[in-house]
């Protein structure tokens, strides 16, 4: 016997920190990825880019800029990541200021000025962000 489904509590604000873990899944998926479930979800992210969340833990606008691979939390490489594999466009005015952040951050040899979280010895997540922001930008301008 299946248990029941959990319903949302509607009267609670939304949070950018569990709605960015969740997109991630529908991102990965061939066909979620278009469902009308999906797009609601990446315009909820999309406005929230350099914002404040609602709830306390991680809710700092700071947490956008402090990074981790394998994503953990929702920040603007994780959350640029999911959009981007969605179909949100560049030149959406949201999307646009998460990719001017990109280039005013890159560096003379290509790669990024980034606040590492942690781990970043053990899974050389610099060069795995670094990396996943080439993709995202492949995608954006492909």
């Amino acid at each position: 016997m299946n248990a029941p489904t959990l319903q949302p509590d509607k009267s609670r604000p939304y949070s950018h920190l569990v709605t960015g873990v969740v997109l991630r899944a529908y991102a990965a998926h061939r066909t979620l990825r278009s469902s009308a479930e999906a797009k609601h979800a990446s315009q909820l992210l999309l406005r929230s880019l350099f914002k404040r969340d609602s709830y306390p833990d991680r809710g700092a606008p700071e947490y956008w800029l402090r990074f981790n691979y394998p994503f953990w939390f929702t920040d603007l490489i994780s959350a640029t990541d999911s959009l981007s594999k969605i179909g949100i466009s560049k030149d959406e005015s949201h999307m646009s200021q998460a990719v001017e952040w990109f280039v005013a951050n890159q560096l003379d040899n290509g790669r990024w000025q980034l606040k590492i979280l942690k781990n970043a010895k053990r899974y050389d997540t610099e060069s795995w962000l670094d990396l996943s922001i080439c993709r995202i930008l492949q995608r954006l301008y492909s």
